[in-house]
Parts: structure tokens; sequence; C-alpha cells
């Protein structure tokens, strides 16, 4: 059996992770290769990347195949008008579970005929249709999934998955992002319009209000310090005083959608992220002014020791030159004084003849 039509799919977008849940039949029960439970292991792939499988939360080391026959439809859309394609696959009789390539899912994507032009602001969902007795009912698709194509080549620049060096932060330690898998102490910038999310965490806390606001790039990458998670809060107007140990700050991300349109449920988030907040105790406070203190004062006394020391030899000089001018003024000198056949010396600072004499 195979569609000759298009079919208008309803989208399933799954953010982070897409997770797919199968109704097995009695006889598929003992088989391990049908997935109870599917999730992938990125959300958006780029040329030369694979995105691995987990299959019933285990890792697929290798292909496995199950017969279980249906379809397989796709559709592809923009995420903020959701403007649609469909196209579907050849009829299976069998689901081979593979580790996906970026070229794999292109091939798919030829193949079922989509004319849509690859871009990463737009979702390519999988529907999974399963023949029971015959009939494959369209408007129950036993499976879904959405995957991000992203054309770029893939770099530490546009976060598939975002960890941090550390989970938390203080005023005396920050974390470094960590995208794709590589620290990246430098900021850099990536077109991905969308929303950004926050909010103050109190432990053990069951409700948050998030705060939003749209951004048209993502600067993703340096050290979120605890002045970062301070400007964050000032924005909510938070008073950052009453932050307590063990609370957190929660970062969500939501892709696509419009500046026009705030995201009305905060749990359709791209990407998520808490840190845990811990701020000085009193002690800590205390400790850290007394270094401050002793910081300044032993600034100032090193500025005032290099002033004393540079007058003292400025002084040394002056002394030595005086003391030179004064010697050379004080020397006495002698000259010889003639008168016809009579010759007389005279030793004096400053000698001058006698009157009738002249200097030899």
């Amino acid at each position: 059996m195979k569609i000759t039509s298009r079919v208008t799919f309803k989208v399933v977008f799954l953010a982070l992770i897409a997770s797919l849940t199968f109704q097995p039949t009695a006889a598929q029960a003992a088989d391990n290769c049908v997935p109870d439970k599917i999730e992938l292991t990125k959300f958006a792939i780029h040329p030369g990347q694979s995105m691995g499988l987990v299959l019933n939360g285990q890792a697929l080391a290798a292909p496995c195949t199950t017969a279980d026959p249906g379809i397989v439809g796709l559709t592809y859309g923009d995420r903020a008008n959701v403007v649609l394609e469909s196209g579907s696959l050849t009829d299976i009789n069998s689901w081979k579970w593979k580790d996906f390539t970026y070229e794999d899912l292109i091939l798919m994507f030829k193949t079922a005929g989509i004319k849509q032009a690859i871009d990463a602001q737009k979702v390519l969902s999988f529907y999974f249709y399963r023949n029971v007795k015959g009939t494959i009912d369209l408007s129950n698709p036993i499976a879904s999934l959405g995957i991000i194509l992203d054309p770029t080549t893939a770099g530490p620049c546009h976060p598939d998955l975002v960890e941090h060096a550390s989970d938390f932060v203080t005023p005396l330690q920050g974390t470094i992002q960590i995208l794709n898998g590589i620290s990246t102490p430098i900021p850099c910038t990536i077109f991905d319009p969308g929303w950004f999310g926050f909010a103050y965490v109190a432990p053990g806390a069951t409700s948050i209000s998030i705060n939003r606001f749209y951004f048209d790039k993502w600067a993703w990458g340096g050290e979120i310090t605890y002045q970062w998670v301070l400007d964050l809060l000032a924005i909510a107007k938070f008073d950052t005083s009453t932050i307590v140990k063990d609370s957190k700050i929660q970062v969500r991300y939501f892709r696509g959608g419009s500046a026009a349109v705030v995201p009305a449920d905060i749990d359709a988030y791209t990407l998520v992220f808490e840190l845990k907040l811990d701020p000085l105790t009193p002690a800590q406070i205390a400790a850290a002014k007394a270094a401050a203190d002793k910081k300044i004062a032993d600034e100032k006394a090193a500025a005032d020791k290099i002033i004393a020391d540079k007058a003292a030899a400025d002084k040394v000089i002056a002394d030595k030159a005086a003391a030179a001018a004064k010697a050379a003024a004080a020397k006495k000198i002698t000259i010889t004084c003639v008168k016809g056949k009579l010759t007389k010396k005279v030793t004096a600072v400053k000698p001058v003849c006698p009157s009738g004499y002249k200097k030899k």
C-alpha cells in the first residue's frame, strides 16, 4: 500500500529530546528491537553528523530490524508560520532502526517528494502508521518525532545541547558554557530567533513565574557569572538581596515564533538549564570585606613606599651634587707670581698676585 495523495499531518514538535511511544502487539513484546520508546541523542543535526538512537532506554549499538508493516509519513514546515509540505516514504514491511546521519535524513526527505529548501528554522516531523489487518488509519499515527535539519557546518557556536563546566555559580565562581561538547570560553553569536525565558527558583518551589523577552540572535559561550545572574534578575525587578542558598536560576529558550506573540506555554521550550545559586554567607561577606580592605591598605602602603623611596633617592642625588659643588668651590689652588728676578707663590681659593707682580 502507498499514499498516492498529499495528506495534512498534525505537527508534533518535541523540543530537546524527541520520543516515540509504540503500542506493540503481544507477538512483538519479546522482541527487543521493537521500540516501546525511542529517543534521539540530538535535537538538530548538521552535515557529517550522526544522530544516535536510544531504544527502550539503551543506546542502539547496531542496526536492528523488526517485522512491523506500515508506512512513514513526513511533514516539513516553518516553526513560526507552520506552513507545511507533506510527503510519504514507500510501504514498509519492517522497520530498520539505526543511527541516522544527516545524509540519511536528506535521502528520506527527497524520497518523500518534499520540495522545500532545507532551512534550520523548519522542522522535519516523522509519523509512523502501523498496518493493522490491511488498514492504515492516517488520522492516528502510532508515533512521531521532530528533527531540525541544519545545513550549516556544526561548530562550537551552534548549540544542539548546552552544558556547563559546573552546575552552580557563586559570587566567587562562575561556570563556562560547553556547546556541542566543546568548552567555549569566548562568546559567539548565531542567528536563531526566538524567546528567552528565565526565573528564580526558590528551594523546594513547585511552580515558577517565567520572565520572557524576544531576541533575534543567541550569544553562546563565555562565562556565566553571579553578576550575570543578578543582572538578569534585575530585569524582572527581583530583589536579589533575598537570594538564598541552594536556590536556582532556570533559563529556557523558545525557538522560532514571532516578536509579537509571547509563548503562552512556558513548558514548550527548546532548551533549558538550571544553575544553583549560592550567595555569600555573613562570615564570607565579612571575610571578603576584610580581604578587600586589606588589599586596599596594602596597595596604598605599596604606593606610599614607592613615593618615599623615590623621594629618598632624589635626596641622595641632590646631596651628592651639593657636596661635589661645595667641595669644588672650597678647593685651594697655587699660582706663581714674578717681579723681575723675584718669584713668589700664592695659595688660595682664588689666588691673586701681589701688587707689582704678574702671574707666571
